[in-house]
Order: C-alpha cells, then structure tokens, then sequence
C-alpha cells in the first residue's frame, strides 16, 4: 500500500487535531451563523458559516472571516486562502479563493449539492490548487437544516 502524501497527512492532522480537541461544533436546525474553529497559527481570528437551503434543494454557504492575517503571514509561499469542502463520503474539493481585505475581513459564498460536510480554510500558492497543502485556519463541520 502507497504511504499518504504530505499534504494528505498534513489535512488529516488537521483534521484530527480540530476533533481530538472537542472544537468542531455541529450545525443542526439552526438559522444561526455557526461559528468556525480557529487554527493554531491564527488564534485571533473569527469566523462564522450560515448554510440554508435554495429553492432548487441545494446548499447556500455564506462564510464571513474578520482578524484573520493575510495569507503570506501565515504562510510564507501563500497569496490566497482556499476554501474546501469534504462531503461525508467524497473526496475535498476546491469551492475557490477567501479574498481578505486591508482590514483583515472576508466574505465568500457559493452553492453546493450537498448537505452534510466539512468545511475548511488553508492559506495557498495560488487558487488553483487541487488539494491542501497547509494547515486549515479554519474548519467546521456543517450540516444543513431543511
């Protein structure tokens, strides 16, 4: 069997470190923005997830970010935030870049099909990246109320 690639590695850590410590939280049948969690080389930042549905039955994310240090800050190679999405049974996909302004703040929304899923926040080279390759600065585990 093929060892995991880095970035591989480097993901589920993140992953496993956000879970093993208790702070993903879990949107159920709530209107509210749900609050994302931190990473460790971003502690003062903030940010929040709303999902609600669509008239066509699919996903609306709103995600909106504040203190969160631009990206060459957190990574020396990075220019842009990624924003990804990992389904409950698929692989992580690319949803696009999390432009942050002069004052520290951002917003992004998309549209997606699913439902249930994780979300997550890594500083990148560029916005064309097929997989991870830093730390998530954020993440939250999402699952949208009907």
């Amino acid at each position: 069997m093929k060892p995991p690639s880095p970035s591989t590695r480097l993901l589920a850590r993140a992953v496993g470190m956000s879970l093993g410590i208790g702070l993903v939280s879990l949107l159920i049948g709530c209107d509210k923005p749900q609050e994302m969690v931190s990473g460790p080389g971003v502690p003062a930042s903030q940010g929040t997830v709303k999902v609600s549905k669509t008239e066509n039955g699919n996903t609306k994310i709103v995600m909106h970010v504040k203190h969160l240090a631009l990206p060459f800050k957190v990574a020396p190679n990075a220019a842009v935030y990624v924003v990804w999405l990992k389904p409950k049974d698929g692989a992580t996909i690319n949803l696009g870049a999390l432009v942050v302004n002069d004052n520290l703040k951002g917003t992004f929304e998309t549209t997606t099909p699913h439902r249930h899923f994780q979300l997550s926040v890594t500083p990148e080279a560029g916005g064309h990246v097929d997989i991870p390759t830093h730390e998530a600065v954020f993440t939250a585990d999402v699952e949208r109320p009907d």
